[in-house]
This record gives structure tokens, C-alpha cells and sequence, in this order.
């Protein structure tokens, strides 16, 4: 073992070689973004992981043969945070969140260590020891104050765990490369930046549970693709084996009438992208607006998976600028578009036409591929009924119209599907999103 290594103060951990203290540094690193500051001196690497393995182990408990009197600054203040920390029954509120999932600990540890910097920032100064923090110059405060600290600091730290975990539930399975540990982990600061948007726990509240509806695999005929099985026709490109042994002239008899046994070859439909236009005026304020965003959260969720782009606008007399996720994005990416739909607040007026032209202008773009739009809205709004019908099929588009605990004789007319929802549960979410 190299000189220097320090022991944890947890019970069955040991020595905090590099790898551990790697992770540790880690944690420092988000906490200090999220602070914008360093952290001070006393926040060690061995501290975070202490922290880290107190949220993560299911009853952690601290080393019996260790005494503060025998041990040097460092280790008796990590003795005695760590000792606060699982003797507050504030912790028993995060566990379930955080046991055996290194994710959500991590983010636990990082927004702990944030929390209790500002806390003892904020009403530390002069209520020490009166000892100077070697080489830190930090006060060593007294374990009383510690343990008022660090059950104040884990009060608010489970929302901030319970949006990580929904996030990464969110994200879990949807393809190489999301969901992951690590593509996650990449995205830690993003995750915690997210919770503290007031609405998003309400959001993932709403679709928590809710499975997406099966992928339905769309094929297109392509010669040089996959074979499918078999069909009658012409194309010596496809010849099946079994016509070689014909007699000539029949061969060419069947090849006259393009009666030949060929293979059936075919590639993946590409399909266009789901975009969403979400009615942000006036009249949608309150338990509306949040399970509009959940039902964008699901689409989200359904355009990964799918491998297809997706699209997010919100509009009421204007339309505003869209949030666009491509396929195959990273995962920060996702998560930023989450972000972007939990700030929204309801208000002002309603323009429909307008906001659906709009998205038939951004999907011109890709044009050639079927794509879908959901307008989520409760409002009245004349429609021009030719001019919407038009747009539409120039950019072979299909509109699906939710109206919540609303109707629009209007946009029944023009849409592909039409669905008027009144009550804003989670199945009613799954049959918005459940569409070929």
C-alpha cells in the first residue's frame, strides 16, 4: 500500500486508494460547480467518498475503534460529519433513492456537500473551537453545530435525489449509449440543475410508472436491402435459387409475366420527427399546463426510442422558439429539452394557426419522411380549414389534436386523429402517445 492513503471511516470500506479518491474528486468538482466556487479545504476527496458509501451502502455504520482524540483534524471532522449524517433520521428519506445505485448516490454526495458549504457559510463564523483548519485556514466547529448542519443539509437534499432517480428512470433502455451509468454520468451537473426547476418533480410525478407503447417496426421496400421472404415478379436482382433449375422456356415464359419467385428485400422506414406544440395561454394555467408537459415528457421519450428527431414549441398568440433533439442525441441533450419543458409558464393569448404553420415549416426540412404533430391546447381558434389542409400535405405531415377538456369543430375537420381528454390522468397520456 503507498504512504499517504488515508482509511475510511465507514465500517467495511478500508483504504481510500486512488480509484476511490478519484470518484471523490468528482464529487468535489460537480459540488463546486454547483456552488460556483471552490469547495473549502475541509471538503476533502476522502470525505466525499465517505459520503458517497453512506448513501450508498443499505446500513452503513461508522468504525467502532475509532477516536476523535487519536486521530488528526481531517479524520475527526470526517468522523463527525459522517457520524451526524447517519444518526439523522433525515437520511432514511433519501435511502430509497440512493441504496445500490451509484448514480443517485453520487448526486446525493455532490448536492450534500453543496448544501452544507452553504450552510456553514452562511452562520459558521465565529461558533468554532477557536482552532484554524491546517493549511485551510477554515474553523473546526463543534459537533454540536455539525449535526444541526448536516440534518439541515439532508432536508434538502431528497428533492434534488428523487428528480435523479426519475430522470434516470426516464432515460433507462432507451438505446446504446443512453441511460447507461456513464453516459448519465457525464450529465451529473445537468441533473441537478434540473431539480431545481419547481415544476419538473410534477412533471415526472405524472408519467412515473408509465410504459411506452410497443415499437412498431415500419419497412419499406428497398432491392438491395434485408430479405423479408418471397413474392412474384421480374427483377433477376432478386432471383430466388430455386428458379435456376427451371427449363429454359418456362423460365422465360414466368419472366414475361413477371411470375418469378423472387426475394423480398426491404430496409427500416425512416420516419419523421414527433413534434409537439403545446398551448402555453392564458386558459392553461395550473394542472393543465403540467400534464400537457407530461405528455411531451412521454413523447420525448417514445421519439428516442424510436430513433426519430424530435420537436417541442410552445405558443399562445406567438409561436415561440422550439427546443429540437436529433436521434441518437446525448443524453445531456435530453435532459437540457426536459429542462426547457419544465420553465414554461402559462399565459397569454391563443394563435393555433400559426403555431401549426410554423411547425410545418420547421418540418419541411425533412421532408420525404412522415412526420407527426400533437397540439396540445383547450383553446377556441378559428381555423382556416383549406390553408392548414394544404401546409399540411406539402410536408407530409399528420396532425394530432388533443384537446384538453376542450373542443375545436375546426381542427376536428383537419386532423389525422382527434381526441378531447377530460380527465389529465396517466392513461390518458398513454393514449395520446400510443399512435401508429
Amino acid at each position: 500500500m503507498s504512504q499517504g492513503y488515508k482509511m475510511s471511516v465507514i465500517e467495511g470500506i478500508g483504504v481510500i486508494d486512488d480509484v476511490r479518491r478519484y470518484r471523490g474528486s468528482r464529487i468535489l468538482d460537480l459540488a463546486s460547480k454547483l456552488l460556483g466556487q471552490s469547495v473549502p479545504s475541509m471538503m476533502t476527496p476522502e470525505l466525499a467518498v465517505d459520503i458517497f458509501y453512506s448513501f450508498l451502502l443499505p446500513v452503513p455504520s461508522v468504525v467502532e475503534a475509532l477516536e476523535k482524540s487519536s486521530v488528526d483534524d481531517e479524520t475527526a471532522f470526517r468522523l463527525n460529519v459522517i457520524s451526524a449524517l447517519l444518526s439523522s433520521p433525515n437520511i432514511w428519506s433519501i435511502k430509497p433513492y440512493t441504496v445500490a445505485d451509484n448514480v443517485t448516490s453520487f448526486v446525493a454526495s455532490a448536492s450534500f456537500i453543496e448544501k452544507l458549504v452553504r450552510l456553514l457559510q452562511r452562520g459558521s463564523s465565529g461558533q468554532g473551537e477557536g482552532r484554524s483548519w491546517e493549511g485551510g485556514g477554515e474553523e473546526v466547529l463543534d459537533e454540536k453545530r455539525v449535526s444541526e448542519m448536516v440534518s439541515k443539509a439532508l432536508e434538502q437534499v431528497v428533492k434534488d435525489v428523487k428528480v435523479a432517480k426519475d430522470v434516470k428512470k426516464l432515460l433507462t433502455g432507451l438505446g446504446a449509449g443512453k441511460g447507461s451509468v456513464l453516459a448519465f454520468d457525464e450529465s451529473m451537473e445537468e441533473v441537478l440543475r434540473l431539480a431545481k426547476e419547481t415544476d419538473i418533480s410534477r412533471v415526472l410525478e405524472k408519467i412515473e410508472g408509465l410504459k411506452l407503447p410497443a415499437t412498431r417496426a415500419r419497412y419499406e421496400r428497398f432491392n438491395r436491402g434485408w430479405m423479408d421472404g418471397v413474392e412474384l415478379g421480374g427483377d433477376l436482382e432478386r432471383l430466388h435459387y430455386s428458379q435456376l433449375a427451371l427449363p429454359t422456356l418456362y423460365f422465360l415464359a414466368s419472366f414475361a409475366d413477371s411470375k418469378l419467385l423472387l426475394y423480398r428485400k426491404v430496409l427500416p422506414a425512416s420516419r419523421g420527427p414527433i413534434y409537439v406544440l403545446l398551448d402555453k395561454s392564458g386558459s392553461m394555467v395550473g394542472t393543465k399546463i403540467d400534464w400537457a408537459r407530461a405528455v411531451a415528457v412521454a413523447l420525448l421519450r417514445r421519439a428516442v426510442v424510436e430513433g426519430r428527431g424530435f420537436y417541442a414549441r410552445f405558443f399562445d398568440s406567438i409561436a415561440y422558439p422550439p427546443v429540437h433533439v436529433k436521434p441518437n442525441s446525448k443524453t445531456a441533450d435530453i435532459i437540457r429539452t426536459l429542462s426547457y419543458l419544465a420553465r414554461v409558464k402559462a399565459g397569454g393569448g391563443t394563435d393555433i394557426t400559426r403555431a401549426v404553420i410554423t411547425a410545418c415549416e420547421d418540418i419541411e426540412k425533412e421532408r420525404g419522411k412522415v412526420s407527426d404533430i400533437i397540439l396540445i391546447s383547450d383553446g377556441e381558434d378559428r381555423i382556416p380549414l383549406d390553408l392548414l389542409s394544404k401546409t399540411l400535405k406539402k410536408v407530409n405531415a399528420r396532425l394530432h389534436t388533443i384537446m384538453v377538456q376542450g373542443h375545436n369543430t375546426f381542427l376536428k375537420h383537419v386532423s389525422y386523429r382527434y381526441m378531447t381528454v377530460k380527465r389529465l390522468e396517466a392513461r390518458e397520456i398513454l393514449k395520446v402517445i400510443d399512435f401508429e
